[in-house]
């Protein structure tokens, strides 16, 4: 089990050094500095989850509750540091997935 594990850990490393993955990190970090980037996901998921319990509970959904998660989804649609987290996140999982397959082509599952 040592082999396996020293090999995961220089995989790893390997994933680490590729492009995807710095560009991931550096997204992550433009996004940890951007504050208002920040209280935008915030407002948005509060709304959001505040909608789903509504809906969950059979309560009504106001229009102007409806309008403030829509116009929060627009604005997080619109902030290049959120959608250059997730266009990196996206990425980077793209590379996953293919190195999930080469694992699984390697092993026969």
């Amino acid at each position: 089990m040592e082999e396996i594990v020293t090999q995961a850990e220089k995989l790893g490393e390997t994933i680490a050094r590729h492009a995807r993955c710095r560009a991931l990190a550096e997204a992550r970090e433009a996004f940890d500095k951007d504050e208002a980037a920040k209280k935008l996901q915030e407002d948005y998921d509060a709304a959001a989850q505040a909608l789903q319990k509504k809906a969950a509970t059979g309560g009504v959904l106001e229009p102007e509750e409806k309008r403030r998660e829509a116009d929060l989804r627009g604005q997080l649609a619109a902030n290049e540091t959120l959608s250059a987290l997730l266009r990196a996140q996206a990425d980077f999982h793209e590379l996953m997935v293919v190195v999930n397959q080469a694992l699984e082509r390697a092993i026969r599952l």
